[in-house]
This record gives C-alpha cells, sequence and structure tokens, in this order.
C-alpha cells in the first residue's frame, strides 16, 4: 500500500511525505488508473447534487471543473503552462515553481474555456460521463510516456486507455460483424486521438520532465474526442 499513497503523494492534492518515494518509482505510477478512477467517483459525488438540485447546469460545470482540478493539485494544469512557456522560449527548463508567462497563461486559460464549452453542450449524464473520461485519462497519460525501462508501463497504459474508450462509447450490441466495425469506429477515433496527443507531448520534452506533463493535453484531447464521437459517430 506504501505505493499507492506514493502515488497519492504525487499526483494529487493529499499530502502523505512519510511514505512518498522520491523519484517515483515504477509501483507508484502503476497506481494512477486506480486513482483517476476514484478521484473521478469523488468529482461526481460533488459535481452531480450541484448539478441536479441546486445549480443551472451552466453554472453547476464551473465548480465541477474546479474540483477536479483541486483534486489533481493543480499539478497538471502547472505542467502544461511551463510546457507552454518552454515551446515559446520564455523558460529553459522544468521547475518546481509555479511561476507562468504570458504564453503559458494564455494557453491554459484557452485550454479550459474549451473544456466548458464542451462540457456545457451536454445534458446531465453526458457531462458525468465526460468528466469520468476527462479526469481518467489524465491520470492514464504518465503510464504511456516512452522509455526503455518499466515498458510494462506503457502497455498497462494501452489497456487502461483501451477500457475506458471501450467504456465510455460502448454501444448497444452489434447484430453482425459489419455492425460491430461501424460501433468500434468512434472509440478507435478516441484512443488515437489521445495516444497521439500523449506521446506528441512527451516527444517535446526532455526526460527529467515531469511525468504529468501530458496529462491536461490527454484531457483536452478526451473532451474533443468525446465532443467528435458523439456527433459524428453515435
Amino acid at each position: 500500500m506504501e505505493s499507492f499513497f506514493s502515488a497519492v503523494h504525487h499526483f494529487t492534492a493529499v499530502r502523505i511525505s512519510r511514505v512518498a518515494s522520491k523519484p517515483i518509482d515504477s509501483s507508484a505510477l502503476a497506481w494512477l488508473p486506480v486513482i483517476g478512477i476514484l478521484s473521478a467517483l469523488l468529482t461526481i459525488s460533488f459535481y452531480l447534487p450541484l448539478a441536479a438540485l441546486y445549480l443551472p447546469l451552466d453554472v453547476a460545470i464551473v465548480p465541477g471543473l474546479t474540483a477536479i482540478c483541486w483534486l489533481r493539485g493543480f499539478k497538471p494544469e502547472i505542467d502544461f503552462c511551463q510546457l507552454c512557456d518552454l515551446l515559446f522560449g520564455h523558460r529553459k527548463h522544468f521547475t518546481t515553481r509555479p511561476f507562468f508567462a504570458v504564453p503559458g497563461a494564455t494557453c491554459l486559460l484557452f485550454g479550459i474555456l474549451l473544456k466548458y464549452s464542451i462540457l456545457r453542450q451536454f445534458y446531465l449524464l453526458e457531462s458525468i460521463r465526460l468528466l469520468t473520461f476527462g479526469t481518467v485519462v489524465s491520470f492514464i497519460a504518465p503510464l504511456l510516456r516512452p522509455g526503455k525501462e518499466h515498458r510494462w508501463l506503457t502497455s498497462l497504459g494501452l489497456i487502461w486507455l483501451v477500457a475506458a474508450t471501450v467504456a465510455v462509447f460502448s454501444a448497444s450490441k452489434a447484430a453482425s460483424f459489419r455492425d460491430l466495425l461501424i460501433a468500434l469506429r468512434g472509440p478507435v477515433l478516441a484512443f488515437a486521438l489521445i495516444y497521439l496527443s500523449v506521446r506528441s507531448t512527451f516527444s517535446l520534452v526532455e526526460k527529467t520532465a515531469p511525468p504529468n506533463v501530458a496529462s491536461f493535453p490527454a484531457e483536452i484531447a478526451a473532451y474533443l474526442a468525446f465532443l467528435i464521437v458523439r456527433y459524428h459517430f453515435i
């Protein structure tokens, strides 16, 4: 259980310093999808009463997205800002100090607005599914980091990503093989879009970059994939 608590310490807002190992070992990274599911459940338990009983859906989205960021300790957002600053030449390397230049803050703002604009297009049950999908994918992304060591983590991440996309876009039972192929178009597109966004992000950074640097881009890709699949394939 120490590896689980270490992953919680490094990838969420919960502080468990006595068992946190640094650098992060592979056993801690393997717990990330489970932590993603638990984080999604906590977010839904907070978002669902607000959206169903107290606030209009458009308004309840804001505290829902804020809750996700808070549960993750704002770490994916911070690393995304540093990545944008690095790409625009306002930063030479990643640091632990959360200082943002104009490019990073601007890209983060556009990313948050994009998530909000996509989420508000769906009804309550669909928005809950989208929040869950985006949160879980953001925790799966660190497993897809390419490397010669611990390649089993990449395989584990691929399995979790396939399972997440199939679960989110599960359709009715296919009556024939042709219907099955048609039903798989959405999950395949979502998987490809998320996977390419994660691998592209990791290809832009050095080996010493934080492991969750691709989490926010993966979450954005999950939102876009959900929008495309829902409007064009399902």
